[in-house]
């Protein structure tokens, strides 16, 4: 199952977080399914 930290618009914080670039601060396990703004877009 892809998470945030797979979403192109995730950048890295920690091991645990990141920021990403339309919903803020969110963990890096947190499931795609579950993106706020439905914006998940697997990285390249």
């Amino acid at each position: 199952m892809p998470t945030c930290a797979d979403c192109f618009l995730y950048t890295p914080k920690s091991e645990k977080d990141g920021e990403c670039t339309i919903n803020g601060t969110v963990p890096a396990d947190r499931e795609a399914e579950r993106c706020p703004s439905r914006t998940f877009r697997k990285k390249l």
